[in-house]
């Protein structure tokens, strides 16, 4: 019945537009200039964009808005005040009609100016791009430990501010050669995430470790669009033995570091060094924060990094002004509510949250073959103030399955614990966490399962 309501609520919606563009047109035999400004690239971004835009929905509400209140601004410079009244009363109908739960607010989206567009986050194996996203989100959305690959999707994080909003891609670590399915879906990830950016925001290290693709990494060059370069992990430089032969061939400085990553991207906007796992209070994260947010006071956020390195921004450029950072992102309205902080489900991160802790936990190899699943997702009642997860950690082998479990259950115990924590902190609620150890004889190789899973998009079928 819900359903049959929002359907009649749609179509009335759509039946109130065509009236009105009809009335709008009424002796002007063409449409009104506001269905063409309605749909430019820069007043209404495409609906979805690799799964991480807003449902549909919200797009052709905050479109058709859009369009309405640009057609109302023509018409009433040559309609009499009869039609604007019927204007106005069919643009309540309409709002109304639009008004289901979980809507978002109208109002930010025809601010003018207000901007909106996609980050990707991206580069090796282990760079701590998970550790800067959740840096400049200042919340640990994405997990991060110290052993590379440990992001396996494109997961998105948004910082929405009062004049922009600033939807941040963290993306696996790029792999040459993927070794197994689920490497392969890891990469056709970080693509389309590239693909779909606006901005790119580059991450290296001190050593000044490339985009090991070579194919991808010339895409980058090649692009026109904005890019950043992050130089992370430069707290290294004080512990680095520059006779090391293993070291002859990096960079062990950041001056050398900058100076390598400007032949490398010579059209860099600016190239900043830093330390992600400080977090927000970093220097370095807050020159980003500020440059991707259009502020305030970017040229201060840079002065914080103390003596400026050659090389940190282009030729003849000494710093980047609020309007310079503003300029960013594309005009487009917020494609996301501004409270949320993902698009992710509490199911997902749930389950990443407890795959972290299946990292921290085992050793060697082992937690590459677990996946996470919740089968159970309880939110808290007025009632029981309690979230209670089941979940299913599966593995390839039954030898893995042993291992998981550990001798008398102390190595699941032990997942349980540091995932409960984790949980916690993320939810601000207690949880009950039951967690079980199947066998799911290689999932990481077979496509129908990773499907399942999330990791890869079903392949359309070849007409014969």
């Amino acid at each position: 019945m819900a359903s049959n309501r929002k359907q009649s609520r749609f179509l009335l919606s759509i039946w109130l537009v065509a009236l009105l563009l009809h009335l709008c047109c009424y002796n002007n035999n063409q449409p009104p200039n506001g269905l063409v400004m309605a749909f430019t690239v820069d007043n209404c971004r495409a609906p979805i964009r690799s799964g991480m835009r807003q449902s549909t929905k919200d797009q052709m509400d905050s479109s058709i808005i859009t369009m309405l209140m640009s057609t109302k601004d023509d018409a009433t410079a040559s309609k009499n005040d009869s039609n604007n009244s019927k204007l106005d009363s069919l643009l309540v109908e309409l709002s109304d009609a639009f008004d289901y739960q979980g809507r978002m607010d109208g109002n930010p989206a025809l601010k003018e100016g207000y901007r909106c567009g996609f980050v990707t986050v991206m580069g090796a194996p282990n760079m701590g791009k998970s550790t800067l996203t959740n840096a400049l989100l200042e919340k640990d959305l994405c997990i991060a430990t110290a052993r590379p690959q440990t992001t396996r999707h494109a997961i998105l994080g948004i910082l929405t501010t009062p004049k922009c909003q600033v939807c941040l891609v963290d993306t696996p670590g790029v792999i040459e050669h993927p070794a197994y399915k689920l490497q392969e879906g890891m990469m056709e990830a970080v693509m389309g995430a590239f693909h779909d950016s606006d901005v790119l925001l580059v991450v290296t290290d001190l050593f000044s470790t490339p985009i090991p693709d070579d194919e991808l990494f010339a895409k980058v060059q090649n692009s026109q669009k904005p890019t950043v370069v992050a130089i992370n992990k430069v707290d290294l430089a004080s512990t680095v033995n520059p006779d090391a032969e293993s070291n002859q061939d990096k960079t062990i400085t950041v001056e050398q570091a900058v100076a390598q990553w400007r032949q490398l991207l010579p059209n860099a906007l600016a190239i900043v060094p830093m330390i992600a796992s400080d977090g927000a209070s970093d220097p370095g994260v807050g020159v980003l924060r500020r440059l991707f947010t259009g502020g305030p006071d970017v040229p201060a956020a840079i002065r914080d990094l103390g003596r400026p390195v050659p090389g940190m921004f282009q030729p003849n450029v000494q710093f980047i002004s609020d309007e310079e950072a503003t300029q960013l992102l594309p005009i487009s309205p917020p494609l996301f509510d501004p409270e949320l902080l993902t698009d992710r489900t509490d199911r997902f991160i749930a389950s990443e949250l407890i795959r972290s802790s299946l990292f921290e936990t085992l050793k060697k190899e082992l937690p590459y073959c677990c996946e996470v699943r919740i089968h159970e997702f309880k939110e808290p009642t007025e009632t029981r103030n309690l979230i209670r997860i089941r979940a299913d950690i599966l593995v390839e082998r039954d030898s893995q399955k042993v291992i998981v479990i550990g001798k008398s259950g102390e190595q699941i115990k032990n997942v349980g614990i540091a995932a409960r924590k984790k949980l916690q902190v993320f939810f601000q609620v207690p949880v009950f966490l039951d967690l079980k150890v199947k066998v799911d004889k290689d999932w990481r190789k077979k496509e129908s399962k990773l499907q399942e899973y999330g990791y890869v998009k079903e392949r359309k079928k070849k007409k014969p």
